[in-house]
């Protein structure tokens, strides 16, 4: 297997493949095919690529001020254990038009070992949360 390139570039998505898994999830059956094109739409999106394929996807819908909650994290199931889905989440935590956001929620019922590593920490048994206190050290928005 190549190498994996991680970008932010929404017109590097390939939507019809993201649905194909996000559709069969155990988080959003029944969620349609333009119900999922428009939520990415209204979501910083970021895609894990190998060798010119997709094999991987996470989204954060966010305010840019106050909250970014992740959602629709994925990776293909012949690419896992790589560190990928950790790779995207540090791209989404780093993307700089949600430096100034400080709380960070997500839900999930089965990876919240990998969320523990990269600072979330349990509210319940499916929803966490990450505090990131160096958002204040941004520059606001004007």
């Amino acid at each position: 297997m190549g190498d994996i390139d991680i970008s932010c570039d929404r017109d590097r998505i390939d939507l019809a493949y993201c649905y194909d898994f996000v559709a069969n999830s155990y988080w959003s059956r029944g969620r349609t095919r333009g119900e999922f094109d428009r939520s990415v739409d209204m979501s910083i999106p970021v895609g894990a690529y190998c060798d010119g394929r997709q094999v991987g996807f996470a989204r954060v819908v966010t305010d840019f001020i106050a909250i970014a909650y992740v959602a629709d994290v994925f990776v293909d199931p012949d690419y896992r254990r790589r560190g990928i889905a950790a790779r995207m989440l540090s791209a989404l935590h780093s993307h700089p038009d949600i430096a100034r956001v400080k709380r960070w929620m997500l839900a999930t019922h089965d990876m919240q070992p990998l969320y523990r590593q990269h600072g979330y920490h349990d509210l319940d048994d499916v929803i966490m949360m990450r505090l990131d206190d160096a958002a204040s050290d941004c520059d606001p928005l004007r």
